[in-house]
């Protein structure tokens, strides 16, 4: 089978950002013996700069796996600068798909609706199944978080949005949340279909001779209890509440926050601001690496806006503090809350509330060694049950098979 897969935002592990697309198409390459092409960026938006040549080199070569990497119009914030970047994703991946040999299927991941669209354009021309990844409800994430509010530009994305739905003839969702949603508007439930986030389990192998040296490139000491946030610092991330918990932690308790985005510098200033000297703010890492900061620290934080929005949210990290064993402390309620709850892998701190954070890892700490060991259990069982990237991987890949050969 010949498989297209589009994602603006993609990248291999040697590189932060979203793996996601690159293991699906390589367990596809692998393990399904697959032909596949990912369309991906060059310009890499977490860090806002263009791939370099080294980084290319540095990625694992795949037989039957293609990475088309497009040009894409730079930009430094969210700006018209970043409609244009986005636009322009879409445009390239448009006509570079034109001069290709049709596909068996197109894969086109959302956020956000442009490349969606394109896709969709591609898949007609070419005559093959057109398949809607949502990773996002646009445009109702965007207006909920105050993000949109132009009328004009909320109707054209309102009408692509419901357009993409119709047209789409699968409709792939990370979360339950997100499939109630897209049948509330009138699609049918058999058309959608949940592949959720999850982990590649032969990625990692906890290594504790390494715990030491992380935690020195964390800036924490040994003895330090050592609560760790991976991912976006964006406004939906509402990390400000999570660096204002420093002012009520405990003297030999650390929170370390690992990555990027449009808010970093607001923290930088919170945090020297009010002196707090147990938050470190680290630059991001390549997903090859974030395990190893992360079985270094004691408990990972899970935070986003209190918006309902995100009431229906499984984030990435999710996954990874499950894979890792670490217990999680969240601040978002709905369908993450349920999950930690229902596998007793952690507790809910309350959203945006810094000292009901401080408390819920005072909590954390409190727990026993045999305590510990328990959520770890629960954590893989969680993960073997509904994280494994390769069972993901052959699922998805047997939907792909059905509509392949329904058309």
């Amino acid at each position: 089978m010949r498989i297209w897969l589009a994602n603006h935002y993609a990248v291999p592990p040697n590189i932060a950002g979203i793996t996601r697309h690159y293991e699906l198409a390589r367990e596809w390459a692998q393990e399904e013996e697959a032909e596949v092409t990912l369309f991906l960026s060059k310009f890499v938006h977490p860090r806002r700069t263009f791939i370099t040549e080294a980084e290319k080199e540095g990625i694992e070569k795949v037989k039957g796996l293609k990475l088309n990497w497009l040009w894409s119009f730079p930009h430094k914030q969210n700006d018209f600068r970043r409609i244009i970047n986005m636009g322009s994703f879409a445009v390239v991946f448009f006509l570079a798909g034109l001069l290709k040999k049709k596909p068996d299927v197109l894969i086109a991941s959302s956020p956000h609706l442009f490349t969606a669209f394109a896709g969709w354009m591609l898949a007609k021309l070419k005559g093959c199944p057109f398949v809607l990844e949502v990773r996002d409800l646009w445009p109702d994430s965007l207006i909920k978080m105050g993000g949109l509010n132009n009328k004009h530009v909320v109707k054209l994305l309102t009408w692509m949005e419901s357009f993409l739905y119709r047209n789409a003839d699968k409709i792939i969702v990370l979360t339950e949340h997100q499939r109630t949603f897209i049948a509330d508007k009138g699609i049918d439930p058999n058309k959608i279909d949940l592949i959720p986030n999850g982990i590649v389990v032969s990625s990692w192998q906890p290594n504790p001779e390494k715990r030491t040296a992380f935690r020195r490139k964390m800036g924490v000491t040994e003895d330090q209890f050592v609560a760790i946030y991976t991912g976006a610092h964006g406004p939906a991330n509402a990390l400000e509440y999570v660096v204002k918990a420093g002012r009520h932690l405990k003297p030999d308790t650390a929170i370390v926050l690992i990555g990027d985005g449009p808010e970093k510098e607001k923290l930088q200033q919170i945090k020297q601001e009010e002196g707090l000297d147990n938050i470190h703010l680290l630059d991001p890492v390549p997903k090859s690496e974030i395990f190893d900061y992360t079985y270094a620290a004691d408990c990972g934080i899970i935070s986003l806006a209190d918006n309902e929005v995100f009431r229906g949210a499984r984030p990435n990290k999710l996954f990874d503090y499950t894979f890792i064993g670490l217990p999680i402390i969240s601040t978002v309620d709905g369908e993450v809350r349920e999950i930690v709850e229902k596998n007793q892998v952690g507790v809910f701190a309350g959203a945006e509330n810094p000292q009901g954070l401080a408390e819920a890892i005072e909590r954390v700490r409190s727990f026993s060694d045999q305590e510990r060991e328990e959520i770890k259990r629960r954590g893989r069982e969680y993960i073997d049950r509904e994280g494994d990237r390769k069972k993901l991987a052959h699922r998805f890949y047997n939907i792909l098979k059905e509509l392949v050969n329904r058309k």
